[in-house]
């Protein structure tokens, strides 16, 4: 009888150690668990894309000043040059489907391969709106920047990158094309 309740009491024991030990595959968070940050740098919505230009904030961190401003500039290019090839492809792909041209495929793929061409060309007209540093009492800089190109220099870019190939000119309604990027990059104003 003894030994019946040892083993009863046991099992007990194990099946309680593997129930807490399992931990549960749905986890409330609770606010305890998280806290709000408050006085992110460039939040504002003076540092925000708009109809006028595309804006990009980013930041770099390293022990060495000079450097957590120079990964944070290159952080916020990398950002700059993304977004602009996205739209700029969205643009290209919205315009050939809007052209009855049966070319227009043809020059979505050309189009395609200038993409590179023109994001580095615009990102020669990006200039730095503000920069911000911090250092951290662990003795790290923490640099903040902001970015912005005009949408007009992303727009001549891109008609410089069509009308550079005489194929693309000769394909290519300049009017829709312009209409359509206005369309693409107003969806980036916050």
């Amino acid at each position: 009888m003894k030994r019946n309740s040892l083993l009863v009491l046991s099992s007990v024991l194990a099946a309680s150690l593997v129930l807490t030990a399992c931990p549960s595959s749905t986890r409330l968070t609770t606010s305890e668990d998280m806290t709000e940050i408050k006085n992110i740098p460039f939040s504002g919505k003076e540092f925000k894309t708009n109809a006028e230009f595309i804006r990009v904030v980013e930041s770099g961190e390293s022990r060495d000043l000079q450097l957590s401003g120079e990964i944070a500039l290159t952080n916020a290019q990398g950002k700059m040059a993304t977004l602009l090839k996205t739209k700029l492809e969205k643009v290209a792909d919205a315009y050939a489907q809007n052209t009855s041209d049966a070319n227009s495929n043809d020059f979505s793929k050309k189009f395609e391969t200038n993409t590179r061409a023109i994001v580095s060309q615009t990102l020669t007209d990006v200039t730095e709106l503000d920069k911000k540093y911090f250092k951290k009492t662990n003795g790290v800089y923490q640099t903040w920047i902001v970015l912005q190109v005009s949408k007009k220099a992303a727009l001549a870019a891109a008609m410089n990158g069509m009308s550079s190939q005489k194929l693309l000119k000769l394909e290519s309604d300049q009017a829709k094309f312009r209409e359509i990027f206005d369309r693409e990059m107003s969806k980036l104003d916050n």
